[in-house]
């Protein structure tokens, strides 16, 4: 599952956001597929996901089988928060649904000022190049606000399912 593959690798390979352990707890989950939803991964050779709904979560089925559980926390208009659930340290993500579409962001450390994630008491270094945070509300006070950036993965509906 190469999309979610680049969350768990975040901390590695860019500056994202990460925490000691999930600061979203399941009830603020509301998964946003009612049925199971297919989208094809946007890209030269796209890979087919299943999202469904597992309790809070998100369950998301990969190309091979391989299942990842996400939790959605409503940002408003089409718009999530996704917390990794399956990683050692969550890191956050937005998701965005927009008609057939769905776009996957990964907001940076370096997107915000130092000043702004000291005023919210976000621990960084120097480079700001790893962003750790310690509660839900200075992730969306962040992302809520955040204008946007370069999308790391879209998807389109696959309309030849059940219900799609």
């Amino acid at each position: 599952m190469r999309t979610y593959l680049a969350l768990a690798l975040c901390l590695a390979l860019a500056a994202c956001f990460s925490s000691d352990e999930p600061v979203f707890s399941e009830e603020r989950g509301q998964c946003p597929f009612s049925a199971p939803t297919s989208y094809d991964e946007i890209d030269d050779t796209p890979y087919r996901f299943v999202f469904e709904t597992d309790g809070a979560y998100c369950k998301v089925t990969g190309p091979e089988g391989n299942v990842t559980r996400t939790l959605f926390v409503p940002l408003g208009r089409e718009r999530w928060i996704v917390q990794g659930e399956d990683e050692q340290r969550p890191t956050y993500a937005i998701m965005r649904r927009r008609g057939d579409r769905l776009i996957q962001y990964i907001p940076q450390c370096r997107d915000f000022s130092a000043g702004r994630l000291r005023r919210l008491g976000v621990i960084f270094d120097e480079e700001r190049s790893r962003c750790t945070v310690k509660d839900a509300h200075q992730v969306e006070t962040l992302f809520r606000g955040w204008s946007g950036g370069r999308a790391t993965a879209a998807y389109r509906l696959v309309r030849d399912q059940p219900g799609g």
